[in-house]
């Protein structure tokens, strides 16, 4: 019998897996296709990462069109390696033709694989360490380097210069019905923030099981002070697939951390005032949440009039707020309430485009309310679909 861990070497690693865009592409001479193989792999080893890393020739895995390295010094140097090799791609591209332009995706992530022998007794690797950067490369696009939540959040708590470049993408369904969240890497001169077109077609099909007419969130300042902000998002369902909806899954992301869900406050109940359990917490982070409610009645398909609300509290000393759509919605409502015997905050709106970032003041005016102890600003918006993001600033 086969005891694993004394006849298998079994290593926990950081894994960075690269290849080429476009490779296959018949029209492309075999020629070109080589002279791109080994520009990659010399990009690669030019680079100063790879260089001063303690790499062993059974840490390098070739596939072809590209190839994974292990490291086993720290998550951050698979993504050093990405950026460098991102910049050095760069200036070997310009003034090139079309054909001979070298563009690549990159998956890293971390993990175990064990150490086993080939045919011809050299040492190679294989597990689910370098399986899952591998699904997560094949996710991307040309110019996407995407990371796995364990080490995109081992990384962005090691810095803030982490969090500005490492940001939460989508979540995606890989084999065997696996569900996982991709992070994306992107700064100057590294890295695309668009989504790719597997998640794309992914979250198509996943979110045609509900749609949501209407959205109102509401912010409320509780504390000027401490600029503590309660949160409450409304939202009309609507089940448009042929089965019962059974449960419905919710994202919170902040700038303070957080422990534990209690620790933000949360509620959630449905539009009787019931509140709906926990079915699954999906992700416990210290900066980022997403856990599953289970409705206390499925919801029926074509069914209207149901609703459901979630509450929590949470600081945001950067004194912003953001809503991206993840689906179309028909009316949305943000609605901004601080106390009037504090120092009135009035908040900006701006239209944030996702591909560059770049944020636009809002044309749209909000309506003020003031009854005597709390002023509120309301801004009401139709049709939004998804890929929209508003950013509001106070």
């Amino acid at each position: 019998m086969m005891t694993l861990g004394k006849e298998l070497d079994l290593i926990y690693g950081h894994f960075f897996f690269v290849d080429i865009v476009g490779s296959s592409n018949p029209e492309i001479s075999t020629r070109t296709q080589i002279k791109k193989i080994e520009v990659l792999q010399n990009c690669i080893k030019e680079c100063d990462t790879f260089k001063n890393a303690n790499i062993n020739p059974e840490m390098i895995v070739n596939t072809g069109d590209g190839l994974s390295i292990t490291f086993n010094q720290g998550p951050q140097l698979p993504l050093n390696l990405a950026i460098e090799l991102h910049k050095k791609l760069a200036v070997y591209n310009k003034g090139k033709i079309p054909s001979e332009i070298i563009e690549v995706r990159i998956g890293l992530s971390n993990g175990v694989v064990y150490i086993i022998n080939d045919v011809f007794g050299r040492k190679n690797q294989w597990g689910p360490g370098i399986i899952m950067a591998r699904r997560i490369m094949d996710i991307g696009d040309s110019g996407h380097i995407l990371l796995g939540r364990r080490m995109a959040e081992d990384l962005r708590e090691l810095s803030d210069e982490y969090k500005k470049i490492i940001k939460p993408l989508s979540e995606y369904t890989v084999k065997h019905e696996q569900k996982m969240l991709i992070y994306y890497a992107a700064g100057d001169g590294f890295g695309i923030s668009a989504i790719p077109q597997q998640v794309t077609k992914d979250n198509l099909q996943t979110n045609k099981s509900t749609f949501f007419p209407s959205v109102r969130v509401e912010l409320t300042i509780k504390n000027p002070e401490t600029m503590l902000i309660h949160h409450k998002r409304t939202y009309e369902i609507v089940n448009i697939s042929d089965k019962p909806i059974l449960e419905i899954s919710h994202g919170i992301a902040t700038d303070i951390e957080k422990k534990t869900l209690e620790d933000l406050k949360v509620s959630v109940y449905d539009e009787n005032n019931k509140e709906l359990l926990i079915s699954k917490l999906a992700m416990n982070y210290p900066y980022q949440k997403e856990f599953s409610t289970k409705f206390n009645e499925p919801i029926p398909p074509n069914e209207k009039g149901h609703y459901y609300t979630i509450e929590y509290e949470v600081e945001e000393p950067e004194r912003f707020f953001e809503n991206a759509f993840l689906t179309d919605c028909q009316n949305f409502e943000l609605v901004f309430t601080n106390p009037v015997d504090s120092q009135l905050m009035y908040p900006v709106m701006y239209e944030i485009n996702q591909e560059t970032e770049e944020k636009t003041k809002s044309q749209l005016n909000p309506t003020r309310k003031d009854d005597g102890k709390n002023v509120s600003l309301i801004w009401n918006m139709k049709d939004m679909v998804r890929g929209q993001t508003i950013r509001i600033e106070w």
